[in-house]
């Protein structure tokens, strides 16, 4: 079974030609806002504007082609014969990782479709190519084929969904399901891990490039303006006849400065007795002890000890929410406190770990 690659249509100029048109319709619509500013200052508000619109306009255009190559890897995906889908989920386990992988299929398999090995632990997996959510019983069934074939885990993985029933019959349990976005976004992963590091390595600098002309641009224009018009001009209150504006503000004012109008020519002033400043001062925030916390990409076991021989005390499902505790010396394994108050180690592949979140943690010696 091949892997399918999709490539992106070189065709820009439908979307360039949506840019232009945009950007003069915003031109059209906010200059008359900027006819109070110095004529540099106007151009440097509309490259700026400009340049957001293009990154915007680029975003979208990148998401509407990521939504019509998932579609149309769902229309493929259930185009396959069941073997073919079966040898089609077993070549992106290899691309993601998995190892000692063979197919099952077929009469007597038990509900077992394939087999394999990934982070130290023994999967048995059942594949669904269906258009319609996968009922209940197949999830139960999953989880009897994984007791009776002794396995560490078990993935249920389908091109269309699963039930809320579903989702509960696994739950506390050691399954993964991934209905068909999950599936994509797997694919996906595989995808860019098996592309060529220079191709990695051009695409990367090609968005660098354009981020960065597009700040040098901006930033000449704002430092064009400055040294041509200096600072923008900003909008002035109104001011009364007698050259007062028509509010002022009362903070450190004295109420003897406070003249209230009455009906007859005499002002009421207040004596110097009375005379009072009214002054805020700002409350004392409170200061935190940081929890740094992240969430569980794939469930695991929590251990006793920071490898594959430690006793297992409970485990961590996906989507949980976990506090970060620690880290072991070869920055392989977490120590982390899961949602129900157990404290173990947890491998760092388990983890979706921000970028520099490990360096804040203490090196804990097992």
């Amino acid at each position: 079974m091949s892997r399918r690659r999709y490539r992106r249509s070189s065709n820009a100029g439908g979307p360039i030609s949506g840019l232009l048109i945009a950007g003069m319709a915003c031109a059209w619509i906010f200059w008359p806002a900027f006819t109070g500013l110095a004529f540099p200052w106007r151009i440097a508000v509309a490259v700026m504007a400009f340049s957001t619109l293009f990154l915007l306009v680029l975003f979208f255009v990148d998401l509407f082609h990521a939504i019509r190559r998932r579609n149309l890897l769902r229309r493929e995906l259930l185009a396959l014969k069941p073997a073919e889908f079966e040898e089609r989920v077993l070549l992106l386990l290899q691309d993601l990782g998995w190892t000692n992988l063979r197919l099952r299929g077929g009469s007597g398999d038990r509900g077992v479709d394939l087999e394999g090995e990934f982070q130290g632990q023994r999967y048995i997996v059942q594949c669904k190519r269906y258009s319609k959510p996968v009922p209940p019983s197949t999830v139960r069934d999953l989880a009897g084929a994984l007791h009776i074939q002794r396995a560490d885990r078990a993935l249920l993985v389908t091109t269309s969904s699963f039930t809320p029933q579903g989702y509960d019959e696994v739950r506390n349990l050691p399954i993964e399901l991934w209905d068909g976005d999950v599936l994509v976004r797997k694919i996906k992963e595989a995808d860019e891990l098996r592309m060529d590091p220079a191709r990695r390595r051009s695409i990367r600098r090609r968005r660098i490039a354009v981020l960065a002309t597009l700040a040098t641009v901006n930033v000449s224009c704002i430092l064009f303006a400055f040294v041509s018009a200096g600072a923008p001009a900003l909008a002035t209150s109104p001011v009364r006849e007698n050259g007062a504006p028509p509010s002022e503000s009362l903070i450190g004012a004295t109420v003897e400065s406070i003249v209230f109008p009455t009906s007859s020519p005499t002002q009421i002033i207040a004596s110097e007795s009375q005379q009072s400043t009214i002054t805020l001062s700002p409350e004392p925030t409170p200061t935190a002890r940081a929890v740094l916390t992240t969430t569980v990409l794939n469930g695991g076991n929590v251990r006793a000890a920071p490898n594959l021989r430690g006793t297992v005390l409970d485990q961590v499902h996906a989507g949980e929410i976990v506090e970060l505790l620690g880290r072991s010396p070869d920055r392989n394994w977490l120590y982390i406190r899961n949602p129900r108050g157990q404290v173990g180690w947890t491998h760092r592949t388990l983890l979706n770990l921000e970028t520099g979140l490990e360096e804040r943690l203490e090196v804990l010696q097992p």
